[in-house]
């Protein structure tokens, strides 16, 4: 495996960690925190899980191919 990849790779493990880091530190009747903050917190959490998904896939996919 290049070093390439493995960036990649863990650049997709930084962003499921920060996408749980957000996930796990929410919550809604704090002090301060509007339902929108709330929301965009929820659609940016979503966001990083999906580019950690994309980022293991690509790859797996470099892999199987090369």
């Amino acid at each position: 495996m290049s070093l390439k990849l493995v960036v990649v790779w863990i650049i997709g493990a930084l962003f499921l960690a920060g996408g749980t880091w957000i996930l796990a530190n929410l919550e809604f009747p704090k002090i301060g925190v509007s339902e929108t903050q709330f929301t965009i917190a929820i659609v940016i959490a979503i966001v990083l899980y999906l580019l950690g998904g994309l980022s293991w896939i690509s790859v797996s996919v470099a892999t199987r191919s090369g």
